[in-house]
Order: C-alpha cells, then structure tokens, then sequence
C-alpha cells in the first residue's frame, strides 16, 4: 500500500481503540488498585495491557451513553444478571485485561475490582455445565476449545481467563509488585502493545493490519483516553527506536492529517467537531527524543451519539 495512507489508518485506529475501549465495597489490602497495583496481580512478559477505571467512566456518564441501550438488551447478558446479580454497569469498578496474542490459542487474562455473590456466580457456572473445586471454578466458554476460569483473589477482586486451559486463572495472584516496561499512565482508560505483539497480529481486519504494519518498528504504543476540561482527549505516545523514525513518524502523522482536511474542503464540506471529521483532521503532533505524540480532542456530544 502507499506509504501515505498508512498514517490515515493510524489515525482512524486511533479512534476505534477509544471506542471500543470505553465500552468494553470495600478495597482489597496490598497494592493500590489504580493502573500500577492491577499489573502486579499480572503474569509478566510481553502483552497488551487494557485498563479501565469503570467507575470514573461511569461517573461521567459515558459507559451508559455507550453500552446503555445494546448490551443491555442482548437476552444472554440479562440471563446472566438474573442468575448471578453481577451488572458490570453499577457493580464493576475497575477492569484490566491482558492478552498475549489475537487469535484464538492465546490466553487473556482478566482482574476485574467491584462488588460480586460469588456463590450465585459458582451456581451459574454449574448450571452452565462447568465444575467449581471450592472457590475456584471453570466453565466452557462461548468459543469452541476455551475455557472460562475465575476465583476470588478477595472479596472484591475476581480473577479471570479465558484460555485453552481451565486452570489459568490461577496465574494471577498477588505478586512482589514489579515494575511494569512502560511508564503506567494517571488516566482512567489506557492501552498499552508493545512491538513484539504488533508485529504477531497476521489475522486481523485488513484495515487493522494496515494501521499495525505502519508501527511494526515501534518499541512500543500507549493509547489513553481521558477529561481534558469540557472534552475528552485521546492521546497517543509513540516510542520509537530511533530520533530519525521518530521524525519520520511525526512528518507522516502530520502530512495525512492535513491530506484529510483537503479531502473534506474539496467535497465543500467543513470539519464538524461533533463527528469523527472533526477528530480525524484535529490531530496534534510533536516529537521529543524517540517519542511521538500524538492527541485529539473529542467533544462530549461526538461520544453521546455514539450511544444513540
């Protein structure tokens, strides 16, 4: 493909990763449970690292505005909330999920922080043909060869994974807390990928393998999405290898940028910043040292239509 192009993909994968990953008692002692404290109940090694501070999204009203009227509505999720009591919407307060690989033999790890009756969800798995061995408890899960496993870490902290194995929700537990290879963000919705995983990613969406070719050489991707006076912003931080990729990157990023605002103004059409042609073309770069970053303001009405 034109190397142009590259960057739009970037840009607009930029945006879907916001979407998508805003819409997927009392405190537990040991670690604190914002971003740092979570990765330390993680297995360690290379993977993509999502977290969520639900409560925070919720209490700004956009987990409603997102999910409120689907997922809701599907008839499997309110048999599971009938059954369990567990409504991810009021009772989940924090959410980490890490992944090795997209494909289906990897295993994604789960530490979810939030209010559960863990004997309803024990009944539930039993009555889903799974088999609990005291606290701990398994369960087929929806695709064909992986299993459900989950335990409570505490009263308030559920371990899960979805894996090949019915026993990997035992690999997270409470760990001598280690640094993690990225600095962890202060923001309520964050994903990091390192390099090595952009590079393993040959059976996605052609558009999405696109967006992750033209970071193959990246050490390293962090993605956050968080208040920035009466908007959001989505905000990217790029390391790259080298200062002279680094230029590259940032030139590429800015080039399509205003390539997207030509295209607009020759359709006659202004920027709208309550739609993603406001997003895409309100793309701000700089460089420092080997890092590129990147951010986009998102007004407030542009994330409550996405719920409409």
């Amino acid at each position: 493909m034109l190397q142009r192009y590259r960057g739009a993909i970037l840009v607009a994968g930029l945006v879907a990763i916001a979407a998508i990953g805003t819409v997927i008692a009392t405190r537990v002692s040991g670690p604190k449970m914002d971003g740092a404290g979570m990765a330390s109940y993680m297995p360690q090694g290379d993977a993509a690292v999502f977290y969520m501070d639900v409560g925070a999204v919720r209490s700004s009203g956009i987990l409603d505005k997102l999910v409120g009227s689907t997922v809701a509505e599907e008839p499997e999720y309110k048999s599971f909330i009938e059954q369990t009591g567990f409504n991810y919407k009021r009772d989940l307060d924090r959410l980490m999920a890490n992944s090795t690989a997209a494909n289906s033999g990897a295993t994604h790890y789960f530490l979810l922080e939030g209010r559960f009756d863990w004997d309803k969800l024990k009944g539930y798995a039993k009555r889903q043909g799974g088999s609990c061995e005291g606290d701990f408890c398994s369960v087929k899960g929806s695709t064909p060869g992986r299993v459900i496993s989950f335990y409570p870490i505490s009263k308030t902290l559920m371990a899960l994974a979805s894996s090949t194995n019915d026993k990997s929700a035992r690999e997270i537990s409470r760990r001598t807390p280690v640094k993690p290879p990225f600095d962890v963000p202060d923001k309520p919705v964050w994903l990091h990928v390192p390099g090595s995983i952009l590079q393993k990613q040959s059976d996605l969406p052609a558009g999405t393998r696109l967006f992750t070719r033209a970071l193959e050489s990246a050490e390293g991707l962090l993605f956050t999405l968080g208040p920035q006076t009466d908007k959001f912003e989505l905000a990217l931080d790029v390391t790259c290898k080298t200062t002279e990729e680094a230029v590259v990157l940032k030139n590429q990023l800015e080039g399509i940028t205003q390539l997207l605002q030509k295209l607009i103004a020759r359709e006659k059409q202004t920027p709208n910043r309550n739609d993603l042609s406001g997003i895409l073309t309100s793309g701000t770069f700089k460089r420092q040292s080997e890092h590129v970053l990147g951010s986009w303001p998102i007004e407030k009405a542009f994330v409550e239509s996405l719920g409409r």
